[in-house]
């Protein structure tokens, strides 16, 4: 299998140079986006020809992109250009060295620490590996002018066609996925076996956990469209992160909603009272909820779905104690779970905080790497975004819960769909801009802004049961 991926990347290439020549930008966007987001979701895995090592297909398409767009770039004398994008060439290199180093670190690891089970360090280096590609990827795309508004919108395509995906698997009980579409939705945690929407991640925490993801994009979608399709987009989301019976999930998109009302544009004096109005609406309906469907909502999310908080407060504890032990570069890529098994003989699952996970086995270097890069691209978006300071906000904050009460390391849809938002937040194109200077990724005055033209197996499911110079950079 292996093999004939590699024969056929050429040809893949061949196809990318044909897309992005051809098709205009918005489509030649569209089109390698989506290609991207058919290969996370296959939970396609290569085999490597040693045993209980695969790479996911993702890094092929995502090398294969990369290599096409800087062809392309080459071919049409483009690179010429690059010099005038001084901020995101500087934000391209911070992002890149950081995640080098990060795996340069986890390599070293493989070299100099015990690796019990060499298929999880594989796993987290093709994640990492991704993660970069997908950094260099969107600067490209930056480059060739792909807006950001086509980014986001197959994003919300995306975001549609899994929650239908959803709701079919809790009403036929089946995962309907590529690998295991006969596979039953049953989670068996709590007293009793329930249903829980998986959606293309393959686990129910995973699920609630990008319904989260999209939540903001979702949001600010129907803000600038208003239209029913966006409306219609955010719905189907909260009917699939019900579904899903994620307790942080809906949590994190209560605390993104609450940010959203307090701290969007205020308006007129009737659009203030119009969003208190929905401020009180909303807190009045959440207490009619919780005392008439207090019980069955408590079997339901907690006795049903199996109540499992104290585990992940005890479990944080002794994370930190081993962390005492492997302070500087950690237990190495993956090893927390056979850690555990080998020195402690505890049989403990995958750590449910992705930050602790990567301090733990990454140790301080390889963490800090990684915080460098996720509070850098927060401050990038926040920039950018001024007029809609909200919508970083949200989605850095509301990503940031679900992935610390959840083991996210293990749910790379998840990760790699919050790197593509973020990636294209920061590097592409805005087209409702005000002016900015080149260097500064800020809104452009609306005059100088041009017109627009009319993986990975996931492993979690064991342990349940995934301008040129004249046009400056602008959504």
């Amino acid at each position: 299998m292996l093999a004939m991926v590699l024969f056929f990347i050429p040809v893949l290439m061949a196809g990318l140079l044909a897309a992005v020549n051809i098709l205009p930008r918005k489509g030649a966007g569209t089109v390698l986006l989506s290609f991207l987001l058919l290969a996370m979701v296959s939970s396609i895995q290569l085999n490597t020809g040693y045993r209980d090592v695969h790479v996911d297909l993702t890094v092929f398409i995502l090398f294969t992109t990369d290599l096409s767009l800087l062809v392309h770039l080459v071919l049409k004398s483009k690179l010429q250009s690059l010099p005038k994008h001084q901020g995101d060439r500087y934000r391209l290199g911070l992002v890149g060295v950081s995640l080098a180093m990060l795996l340069i670190i986890m390599v070293f690891q493989g070299f100099a620490l015990n690796i019990f089970d060499s298929s999880l360090y594989i796993y987290h280096l093709n994640l990492e590996l991704n993660v970069l590609l997908l950094a260099f990827m969107f600067y490209l795309l930056g480059v060739l002018q792909i807006s950001t508004s086509t980014i986001l919108r197959c994003i919300v395509g995306f975001s549609v066609l899994n929650s239908l995906l959803g709701v079919l698997q809790y009403i036929t009980n089946k995962s309907l996925l590529l690998f295991s579409a006969q596979s039953s939705i049953n989670y068996y945690e709590g007293a009793r076996v329930a249903k829980r929407a998986i959606g293309f991640v393959g686990a129910s925490n995973g699920a609630g956990n990008l319904a989260a993801i999209f939540f903001p994009v979702l949001l600010y979608y129907f803000m600038k469209k208003r239209s029913l399709f966006s409306i219609a987009a955010a719905l189907l989301n909260g009917l699939f992160l019900f579904l899903t019976f994620t307790r942080i999930g809906y949590l994190s998109v209560c605390v993104q909603f609450l940010i959203f009302l307090l701290y969007a544009r205020m308006g007129t004096g009737h659009q203030l009272l119009k969003r208190l109005g929905a401020i009180m609406a909303a807190a009045f309906a959440a207490i009619l909820v919780y005392q008439i469907f207090y019980d069955e909502l408590y079997q339901m999310l907690f006795v049903d779905r199996g109540n499992t908080e104290s585990h992940r407060f005890i479990q944080f504890s002794g994370a930190f104690q081993i962390l005492k032990e492997h302070m500087w570069f950690g237990l190495g890529a993956g090893q927390y779970v056979p850690y555990m098994q080998a020195y402690h003989g505890i049989d403990d699952i995958a750590l449910h905080s992705q930050f602790l996970n990567m301090l733990v086995e990454q140790g301080l270097f390889g963490f800090a790497f990684f915080l460098l890069v996720y509070v850098s691209l927060f401050v990038w978006t926040l920039k950018k975004y001024k007029g809609d300071g909200w919508f970083p906000v949200t989605l850095f904050l509301g990503n940031l819960i679900v992935v610390n009460f959840n083991p996210n390391q293990y749910y790379s849809l998840c990760i790699y769909t919050f790197f593509i938002i973020a990636y294209g937040l920061v590097f592409g194109w805005r087209e409702d801009a005000v002016h900015h200077t080149a260097d500064e990724n800020g809104p452009m005055e609306g005059s100088k802004c041009p017109k627009p033209k009319n993986q990975i197996v996931n492993i979690m499911q064991m342990n349940e049961g995934a301008c040129n110079s004249e046009q400056r950079r602008c959504l």
